[in-house]
C-alpha cells in the first residue's frame, strides 16, 4: 500500500507531466526511473525527460545536462515514499548542484518533497563588521592560533572579498606577504556558502597552496567560526584507482607483468583494501609508472554509471563528496577545463568537470594568464605520440605488452561464445589491418618529426638547449616545410586516421559481446573501453598534427616548433592563444557572479593596468570593479636592506657570468649561508654551482642546487641547514615560504626579463606594437616587475625576520626602466654601488643583526 506520507501529486506537477512519468514507468515494468522536471512560473512541474532507469532497488543518478532550478524525481517501486539514506545523500548532492528532490510512488499519485526547487531569492548578504571582529586581537582568530599578529590589512582585504560577494562585483586585491590572506577570503567565502547555500570554488596555481588551504587554514576558520563546513580539495581523474582496471590488471598480471610489475600490484592490493580515497597522496609508496596507468582511473576509459564497480568507485566517491562541498579548491586549470566545457555546453549552471558554481576566489592571481594560455593551447610531440602507439603494443623484456596482446587473449577467451569466422575475423583486424597500420603510423610519425626536427635545426641560429622555431604567417610559406607537410606529415595523418578508423571496427564488433552467466559485465568491457579511449586520442593527436604546419594561421592564435638540441626525441609542435583576456571577458566573467583576485603581486607602481589589459578586466563595463594594494605588515625599513652593485659588466656581456660568479661568492662568504640565490637560466644555475660549489664546502656552507631532489625535500632540507644555500630558478621565485634563520639573504644575479625570443612573447609583443603601443615598457618590463617582486617576497616573511636582498643587475640603476622596479618595491634601506661597498655593507648589517 502507498504511503499516506507527502502530498497528492497534483500539487507539484501538471497534468501532462504526470501523464508522461506514469507512462515511463510502466515501460520499465514497474522499476525505478529518474526524471529531470522543469519548472513553471506557478511552480509546477509542467515538462519531465527520463535521465536514467534501472532495477526494482535502484537507478543510476547524474548531474549532467540538468539546469539548475530544475527538479530531480524518482519514484520509489516499494510503494513507500519516504526518502533513504541513500535518497537522502543523492539529495544533498542534488541540492548543492541547484536541484529539487521529489520522490513519487508509482502510481505517481503521491510525492515526497526532499529538497524545494531553487527559486530566484535575495541573497543574504555577508556582514562585515561581524567578520572584522573574528580578526581583532580579542577575537576567536586570536585564540585559535598560538602567534597571532593583529593585521589591520587582513580585515581590509576581507571587506573587499565581502564586497565582491555582496555587490556580485570583481575585486583585485594586492596582498604582500604577511597580511594573511587566506583566512581573509576563506572567512567570507564560507559564511557565503553556509547562510546561501552556494559553493564558492577557491582556485590556486600551486598544489601547496591549495593543501595549505585545506589542511592548515580551513581548520582555523573551522574553529573560529564554530560552523562545521565542507571544504574539498580537487584532484584530477588519473590520481585515483579504477576498480575495474585494477582488479583486471591482478588478474592477468601473471601472464603479462614481470616480478616487479607484480609485486607493485600485490602491494596496491593490500593497500587498496583499506584506502579511504584510493589515490595517489593515500599511497605510502611511489608506484612504478606503468603500473600505475594500468590501474589508474582515465575519463575515456570509464563506464560511468554503467560499471560494476559503481558503489565502490573512488572517483563516484570523490565527485560525491565535492558535490556536497561548500567551499572546493582547485587548481587555475581544472578551473578553466571545468568552465571551457560549461561553455560548450551553453550552461553554467550544470555539472562538468566541477559542479555548478558561480563565486570564485582566484588565489595566486598573477599566474592566470600563463595558466589560461596553458590551458587553451595543444600539442602534439613526438614523444607523446610514440607512447600512445606503444600502449597499442611494444616491447617491454623481450615480451610483447599493450592492449593488442590482450585484444588476442580475449578473443581466444570469447571463442566459445562466437563462430570460427568472427574470430578469424577479430585475428584479421588485429594481427593484419591494426597491427600494421600502427607499425606504418609510428614510421611515419617518426619519419615527418625528424625532417621538422632537422628543418627547425637548419634554420634556427639559436644557441642552447631549447631551440624554437616560431610558425609566422611567412614562415609557414617556407618552400622546404610546405614539402614537408606535404611529403610527411599529411601522409602520417593519414595513417593515424587509418587507425583511428580500424579502432572503430573493432570496438563495434566488442560491442556485440555480452555478458553470459554470472558475469557483471562483458568480459571485453575494459579493452572497449580502452580501445575507444586511444582511438579518440589518436583522432585528437592527427587533428593537432594535421594544423600544426598547416600554412593557414588562425586568429588570435601563436605556433611554433620546439626542439631539444641534446635530445633527437624531443620534438613539439605547439598552438597557444595570442591573447587569453578576450575569452575570459567574454564567456568567463559573465558567467560569474562574484570574482576576487589575490596575490601578493598584481600591480606595478601601485597601477593595474597591465593586470587589467591581460586578463581582459579593461573590457569589464557594466559590473562593479575594485583595485585594491595593501600595504605590507612587516617595516621594510628596519627589517631589511636592498643592495645594487653597479660596477659589473652588462648582462648580455660575455664578462658577466664570471663576474656574477665571484660577486655571488663574496656575499656568501659574508651571510656563510642563509641565502636563496634565484637564477633567470638552468644554464647560469649550473655554471655558477660547479664553481663555487667546493669552496662552499670548504667553508662550512651546504650548497643545494634545484633538480637535485624534490622541490619540497630541497625546501625541508634548506630549511633544517642553517648554514645551507639554495641555488634555484623559475618556479623557485614564488610559492617559497622560508621564514626564521634559515633565509637571510637573497641574491638576483639577473632582472627576470623572461626570453623575448619565447614565440608567445614575441608575438604578444609584435600585437602591441602593431597597435601602435610600446611592447617592451607596456609588456615585458611589467612582467618582470612583477617577477622582481616575487623574487623580493621571498625573504620577509614574519615580523622578526630581517635580511638583505642583493641585485647584481646594473640595469635596475642606470636604465631608465630600473626606477619601476624599485619604486614597486615597499620603502626599503637602498645601498647601491661598487660590489666591494655592496660587501662591506652587508658585513655591518649581518655584523649587527640579533639573528647572528
Amino acid at each position: 500500500m502507498p504511503s499516506e506520507i507527502g502530498e497528492p501529486s497534483a500539487h507539484r506537477f501538471t497534468e501532462r507531466a504526470l501523464a508522461s512519468m506514469r507512462a515511463s514507468i510502466r515501460e520499465t515494468g514497474g522499476r525505478e526511473v529518474f526524471f529531470a522536471g522543469t519548472v513553471n512560473g506557478e511552480g509546477l512541474v509542467e515538462s519531465v525527460r527520463v535521465v536514467s532507469r534501472g532495477h526494482e532497488g535502484a537507478a543510476p543518478a547524474f548531474l549532467e545536462g540538468i539546469p539548475k532550478g530544475s527538479v530531480v524525481v524518482h519514484n520509489h517501486p516499494s510503494g513507500g515514499i519516504g526518502p533513504s539514506e541513500a535518497d537522502l545523500e543523492l539529495a544533498s548532492v542534488f541540492g548543492f548542484n541547484g536541484l529539487g528532490v521529489y520522490i513519487v510512488d508509482n502510481a505517481v499519485e503521491r510525492v515526497y518533497v526532499v529538497v524545494e526547487p531553487l527559486t530566484d531569492t535575495r541573497r543574504a548578504h555577508l556582514d562585515s563588521a561581524a567578520l572584522a571582529a573574528v580578526l581583532t586581537a580579542d577575537g576567536p582568530l586570536a585564540r585559535a592560533l598560538p602567534h597571532f599578529e593583529l593585521r589591520p590589512q587582513q580585515a581590509e582585504m576581507m571587506r573587499a572579498v565581502v564586497r565582491a560577494f555582496n555587490d556580485e562585483g570583481i575585486e583585485v586585491i594586492e596582498a604582500p606577504t604577511g597580511v594573511g590572506k587566506t583566512i581573509a577570503y576563506l572567512l567570507p567565502a564560507v559564511e557565503w556558502a553556509l547562510d546561501n547555500k552556494e559553493r564558492v570554488v577557491i582556485s590556486t596555481r600551486t598544489i601547496n597552496l591549495q593543501e595549505q588551504i585545506v589542511h592548515k587554514d580551513v581548520p582555523v576558520i573551522e574553529k573560529c567560526l564554530q560552523r562545521p563546513f565542507n571544504a574539498v580539495l580537487v584532484k584530477g581523474r588519473h590520481n585515483y584507482v579504477c576498480w575495474r582496471k585494477f582488479e583486471r590488471a591482478l588478474s592477468e598480471s601473471a601472464l603479462f607483468d614481470d616480478a616487479g610489475d607484480q609485486a607493485a600490484l600485490n602491494a596496491l592490493s593490500e593497500w587498496i583494501k583499506t584506502s579511504k580515497d584510493g589515490s595517489l597522496s593515500d599511497l605510502p609508496f611511489v608506484p612504478p609508472r606503468p603500473v600505475w596507468e594500468r590501474v589508474c582511473s582515465e575519463a575515456d576509459a570509464c563506464n560511468f554509471t554503467h560499471c560494476a564497480h559503481l558503489a565502490k568507485c573512488f572517483v563516484s566517491k570523490a565527485r560525491r563528496e565535492l558535490a556536497k562541498a561548500d567551499i572546493i579548491v582547485a587548481n587555475h586549470h581544472m578551473l578553466f577545463s571545468d568552465l571551457a566545457v560549461k561553455h560548450e555546453m551553453g550552461n553554467f549552471t550544470t555539472l562538468a568537470v566541477l559542479p555548478a558554481y558561480q563565486r570564485v576566489i582566484f588565489d595566486e592571481a598573477h599566474s592566470i594568464e600563463d595558466s589560461a594560455t596553458e590551458y587553451l593551447g595543444v600539442e602534439a610531440t613526438r614523444n607523446g605520440a610514440m607512447q600512445l602507439i606503444g600502449r597499442f603494443i611494444h616491447m617491454e623484456r623481450g615480451r610483447e605488452r599493450g592492449l593488442i596482446p590482450l585484444l588476442r587473449l580475449k578473443v581466444i577467451q570469447i571463442a566459445g561464445r562466437i563462430d570460427k569466422k568472427a574470430t578469424d575475423e577479430y585475428f584479421d583486424l588485429i594481427d593484419n589491418q591494426l597491427g600494421p597500420a600502427l607499425a606504418a603510423a609510428r614510421e611515419g610519425i617518426d619519419v615527418a618529426f625528424a625532417a621538422l626536427r632537422s628543418l627547425v635545426a637548419e634554420r634556427c641560429k639559436q644557441v642552447g638547449r631549447d631551440i624554437k622555431w616560431r610558425l609566422t604567417p611567412e614562415v609557414l610559406q617556407d618552400a622546404e616545410l610546405r614539402e614537408i607537410h606535404k611529403a610527411y606529415v599529411i601522409p602520417a595523418v593519414e595513417d593515424i586516421e587509418k587507425c583511428v578508423r580500424i579502432c572503430a571496427m573493432i570496438a563495434r564488433r566488442l560491442r556485440h559481446v555480452k555478458p553470459e552467466g554470472d558475469e557483471a559485465e562483458s568480459p571485453v568491457l575494459t579493452e572497449m573501453l580502452q580501445l575507444d579511449g586511444y582511438q579518440k586520442r589518436l583522432a585528437r593527436m592527427a587533428k593537432v598534427l594535421a594544423e600544426g604546419v598547416c600554412d593557414a594561421l588562425q586568429p588570435n592564435t601563436v605556433r611554433w616548433i620546439e626542439i631539444d638540441s641534446d635530445n633527437k626525441s624531443i620534438v613539439r609542435i605547439v598552438r597557444c592563444p595570442l591573447n587569453v583576456g578576450k575569452p575570459l571577458a567574454e564567456w568567463i566573467y559573465p558567467n560569474l557572479k562574484s570574482i576576487a583576485m589575490t596575490s601578493a603581486t598584481l600591480s606595478v607602481r601601485q597601477r593595474f593596468d597591465f593586470l587589467h589589459s591581460r586578463l581582459g578586466l579593461d573590457a569589464v563595463r557594466e559590473r562593479p570593479l575594485n583595485d585594491s594594494a595593501l600595504g605590507s605588515p612587516f617595516d621594510f625599513e628596519q627589517q631589511a636592506m636592498l643592495c645594487l652593485a653597479t660596477d659589473l659588466d652588462a648582462p648580455d656581456s660575455k664578462a658577466f657570468l664570471e663576474q656574477s660568479v665571484e660577486a655571488i661568492r663574496d656575499v656568501l662568504r659574508v651571510t656563510r649561508g642563509h641565502a636563496l640565490v634565484l637564477f633567470t637560466s638552468f644554464y647560469a644555475l649550473d655554471h655558477c654551482f660547479r664553481r663555487i660549489e667546493a669552496d662552499l664546502r670548504a667553508r662550512g656552507i651546504t650548497p643545494l642546487k634545484q633538480g637535485g631532489a624534490s622541490r619540497s625535500h630541497l625546501l625541508d632540507r634548506f630549511r633544517e641547514d642553517l648554514s645551507s644555500v639554495l641555488f634555484a630558478t623559475d618556479s623557485f621565485w614564488e610559492g617559497v615560504d622560508v621564514a626564521g634563520e634559515a633565509l637571510q639573504c637573497v641574491i638576483l644575479p639577473k632582472l627576470p626579463f623572461r626570453v623575448p625570443s619565447e614565440p608567445v612573447l614575441e608575438a604578444r609583443a609584435e600585437a602591441i606594437d602593431a597597435a601602435g603601443g610600446n611592447s617592451f615598457m607596456e609588456y615585458t618590463v611589467p612582467q618582470a616587475v612583477i617577477k622582481f617582486r616575487q623574487g623580493f617576497g621571498r625573504l620577509i616573511r614574519r615580523k622578526t625576520d630581517r635580511g638583505a636582498i642583493v641585485v647584481l643587475d646594473k640595469r635596475i640603476v642606470t636604465r631608465h626602466y630600473g626606477k619601476l622596479f624599485l619604486e614597486s618595491l615597499p620603502g626599503v634601506k637602498i645601498v647601491k654601488g661598487p660590489q666591494k661597498g655592496v660587501v662591506l655593507a652587508l658585513e655591518n648589517f649581518f655584523g649587527n643583526s640579533s639573528k647572528r
